[in-house]
Formats: C-alpha cells, sequence, structure tokens
C-alpha cells in the first residue's frame, strides 16, 4: 500500500504575562529528531504556553514514540514544593478508556494502544499540577493529539445496483449516469480521492460507454447505439465497474 511522503510538523510555543507557569514539553512529532532536540525547555518566567498538537498515526504501535508528552510546573524548582501532575479528558477519563497513562509524579504521559482516526481523530486533554491538598498550583493547561490518518478504508459503492438509461441514436459523449462511492479515509485528502474505472462492459468488442474516473460520470462513445442490435440483455448494456481509493 502505497503512501505519501511524510510532513514536517512544526512544533512552536507562544508565550505571554510574566509570571511561573505550567506547561508542556512535548516529546514527540513526525520527523523530531530532524526538527528539534528531544526536550524543549521554554523560559520559565513566561506564564501561558500554548504547544502545537502531537501528531500520532493511526494503525501503528506507538509504544517506542513514549512518552509523547510531559507537563511540568516551574514551582517544584522554584519553591521545593511536592507536585503530583494529573491529566483528563477522553482517552484517561472519558471513553474510549485506557488509551493514555501518566505518571503523577514526573507528569510524562503515554499512548497504550493502537489508534484508529475513524473512530477517534483527535483527543483533548487537560493537564494539572496539584499540590499535596490536590489543589491546583497553577493554571491547568489543554494538550491537543492529533491523529494522523492512513489510507485504511476501501471505497464503498453507495448503492448495490446503478441503472442508467440513454436514449437509441443519442450523439457521442451524451451523458448515460453517474456512479458514486465514498471513503471513510480523512476527507479532502489522497487517501480518500477516488479514482473509478470501467473493469468491463458488453459487447466488449466495440466499447459504447467511457468514464470520466474523477467523477463517475459515464457517456456515450462515438458509436451509435441501436436498442434492436442490443436486446441481450433486455435493458441494452451491461457495464461493470470499479471505484478505487487513489492510494491504493
Amino acid at each position: 500500500m502505497a503512501r505519501g511522503a511524510e510532513g514536517a510538523l512544526l512544533l512552536f510555543l507562544i508565550c505571554f504575562d510574566f509570571g511561573n507557569g505550567l506547561h508542556f514539553e512535548v516529546l514527540h512529532s513526525r520527523n523530531e529528531s530532524k526538527l528539534l532536540p528531544k526536550h524543549i525547555h521554554p523560559v520559565r518566567q513566561k506564564r501561558a504556553w500554548i504547544t502545537a498538537p502531537v501528531a500520532l498515526r493511526e494503525g501503528e504501535d506507538l509504544s517506542r514514540k513514549n512518552p509523547i508528552a510531559k507537563i511540568h510546573s516551574d514551582l517544584a524548582e522554584e519553591k521545593n514544593l511536592k507536585i503530583t501532575y494529573k491529566y483528563t479528558g477522553k482517552g484517561i477519563t472519558e471513553p474510549p478508556f485506557g488509551v493514555f497513562v501518566f505518571n503523577k509524579d514526573t507528569g510524562e504521559l503515554n499512548v497504550t494502544t493502537i489508534l484508529d482516526r475513524e473512530e477517534t481523530p483527535f483527543f483533548l486533554l487537560t493537564g494539572y499540577a496539584l499540590d499535596e491538598r490536590g489543589k491546583n498550583l497553577e493554571k491547568p493547561i489543554e494538550l491537543r493529539i492529533k491523529v494522523l490518518d492512513i489510507n485504511d478504508n476501501e471505497p464503498v459503492f453507495t448503492q448495490d445496483v446503478f441503472v442508467g438509461s440513454v436514449e437509441e441514436l443519442s450523439a457521442a459523449n451524451t451523458l448515460v449516469m453517474k456512479i458514486t462511492a465514498t471513503d471513510a479515509d480523512e476527507p479532502n485528502t489522497l487517501n480518500s480521492k477516488i479514482s473509478y474505472r470501467i473493469v468491463s462492459q458488453e459487447p466488449a468488442s466495440s466499447p459504447v460507454f467511457y468514464l470520466n474516473k474523477d467523477t463517475g460520470e459515464i457517456y456515450t462513445t462515438s458509436i451509435t447505439l441501436d436498442r434492436e442490435d442490443n436486446n441481450d440483455p433486455p435493458l441494452g448494456i451491461c457495464c461493470l465497474v470499479s471505484a478505487i481509493s487513489h492510494m491504493w
């Protein structure tokens, strides 16, 4: 199965306001070894941090990429406080459960299972830094995890049988019908782009239809259609068509 080349995911950090703060160290992104050092240490006197989403590919064993992110509070070093880290959100405290686990002492976040983009395209987690009484020491921070699509779904026709008709002696390039199929992969990408083709048609000796591979529209060729010459099968001329995903 062919796949397109991976694009680089650029991680960025935006900060504003002075003071201590809670921030994520994003430890994994696509091509991260080429773009960034493994650990990102923001300037600690900045307060609010916004991270780019972590990107994880569906259908793969991701355990080798752990930890994928880490939450950290500057107060641990500055005031020598005992801090407990916590995550909530889909995949931890909301279904699907058990997708992620975290270390309450280090703030590291691990992924535990193979992801399915068609089931859950992204996860939104919230991270907390808590004191010994369970109170927030910092303002909670959000982490988005995007599930990257792979071409793992075949196109499906919207009908079992498509029936079209055309008058005999119609001019060449007359529209006969349009067939349609759907693909569950990510919309508006090559993974979900569908191409159509005619597998066979009868009579095979003189094809009377041609198909637009991008739109699924079927047209007559320059051959003149005569119903009396094509009465087997009774409805005229049969055409078998397939739909294929662009990347299969």
